[in-house]
C-alpha cells in the first residue's frame, strides 16, 4: 500500500507542479492516532519546533515525524490535536494581551471560532507530497496568491459556489490550513500569521492553502481540465 500511495502522490505532485506556481513542494501531513501508524521508514524528528516550522521543513524536502514533545508552540499543538487548547489561547487572554483585539470579549469570540481538533493525535507525520508512501489527510500549499486564485477555480469548475475562505490572521498554519480542511473536509485559504510569517519565514508575498483528502482528486483533475 505503501507503494501505491508514493506513486499516486508523485502523479498529483506532477500534476501541482504543470499547473500552478509553485515556491516549494506541496506538503503531504497524516495525523497519526498512534505509535502503530508511523509510516514505513519514516523517522522522528529530531528538535522541538513549531508545527508551522515543520510544514517549511517538509515543504523544502524534509520527511519526518513528530509527537507532542518535539512541538514547540502548545496553540498550535493544540489546534491539531496534540493537546489540548493552553487555557489561556482557549481563553483569547494570550491574543489579547499580544494587543490582537480590543477587548477580551473580542478575543474570547473569535478564539472560540478557530478551528480545533479536538480527537486526541499521537503525532503527525510530514513529507514532500511526491516523497510520501501514505494517504494524506491534509495537503498544505505554501506559495503566492496565484495559486490560491488557481485552485479556488478548480472549486468553482465544479460546484459553482465560490469560495469562502476561513481565517482570523491566527493559528494559520496550525488552524486555517490544517484542522479547518481536515474538520470541514474542505479547501481552505488563510493569509499566514505573525508567528508562522517570523518562525516559519512564510514570506510577504506568500499564502497557505489546505487541502482535505476528500476534495484532493477533485482539485487535480479539475486542474487538469482547465
Amino acid at each position: 500500500m505503501s507503494n501505491e500511495n508514493l506513486e499516486l502522490n508523485k502523479e498529483y505532485a506532477n500534476v501541482f507542479e504543470e499547473n500552478i506556481k509553485l515556491t516549494c513542494s506541496p506538503v503531504a501531513i497524516k495525523l497519526l492516532k498512534s505509535e502503530d501508524e508511523i509510516p514505513e521508514g519514516i523517522e522522528r524528528i529530531g528538535e522541538k519546533i513549531r508545527h508551522c516550522e515543520m510544514v517549511r521543513k517538509a515543504s523544502y524536502g524534509d520527511t519526518f515525524y513528530s509527537t507532542i514533545d518535539e512541538h514547540l508552540c502548545q496553540g498550535g499543538a493544540g489546534a491539531i490535536g496534540l493537546r489540548e487548547m493552553p487555557p489561556k489561547v482557549a481563553s483569547g487572554e494570550h491574543y489579547f494581551n499580544l494587543g490582537r483585539f480590543k477587548t477580551p470579549e473580542i478575543a474570547k469570540s473569535t478564539t472560540d471560532a478557530l478551528s480545533v481538533i479536538s480527537e486526541p493525535q499521537w503525532g503527525i507525520a510530514y513529507a514532500p507530497l511526491n516523497e510520501a508512501n501514505f494517504e494524506p489527510d491534509v495537503v498544505i500549499i505554501i506559495s503566492e496568491p496565484i495559486t490560491a486564485m488557481k485552485i479556488a477555480q478548480t472549486i468553482v469548475y465544479n460546484n459553482g459556489e465560490k469560495v469562502r475562505p476561513n481565517f482570523a490572521g491566527i493559528q494559520s498554519l496550525c488552524g486555517d490550513a490544517l484542522a479547518n480542511p481536515y474538520l470541514e473536509k474542505s479547501v481552505n485559504i488563510t493569509m499566514g500569521c505573525d508567528g508562522s510569517r517570523k518562525a516559519a519565514d512564510i514570506k510577504d508575498n506568500e499564502l497557505a492553502i489546505g487541502i482535505s483528502k476528500d476534495r484532493l482528486e477533485e482539485v487535480i483533475e479539475s486542474l487538469k481540465a482547465i
